[in-house]
């Protein structure tokens, strides 16, 4: 199913969800934890969606909205990243696979979300 996605952000965003989703769905079965699990695989796969709803964004400015909704479930999923490490839920390692998709996504998002401004603001000039 991955060959329907766009671009690497959508790429990257659907692989961080599932992951997050399979680390979610193990803690669940294992720990029988589900307050923090949840809200992880609540955030994290949020970011795919609102990616690919931006595909087919009404106007330039539901893009931008759309990206920078993707850009604060980001965030918290690195909370929530942080937090299952500090209560002792996942591994450094883990915690660190994880953190670092997550900051990478953060990193494209903050760039696709900037480009699209300065690229409105030149639109709105002409």
């Amino acid at each position: 199913m991955k060959q329907y996605l766009k671009g690497p952000l959508q790429i990257k965003s659907f692989e961080f969800g599932a992951d997050a989703y399979k680390l979610c769905s193990l803690l669940w079965k294992s720990d029988k934890e589900w307050i923090l699990t949840r809200q992880l695989m609540r955030s994290s796969t949020s970011i795919g969606a609102m990616c690919a709803e931006s595909e087919h964004a009404q106007s330039k400015s539901d893009f931008i909205n759309k990206l920078s909704i993707a850009r604060k479930e980001c965030n918290e999923s690195i909370y929530w990243i942080a937090m299952m490490f500090e209560v002792g839920l996942i591994k450094e390692n883990v915690a660190e696979r994880l953190g670092s998709q997550a900051e990478e996504l953060m990193r494209i998002l903050t760039a696709s979300i900037k480009t699209a401004q300065a690229n409105l603001r030149v639109s709105k000039r002409s």
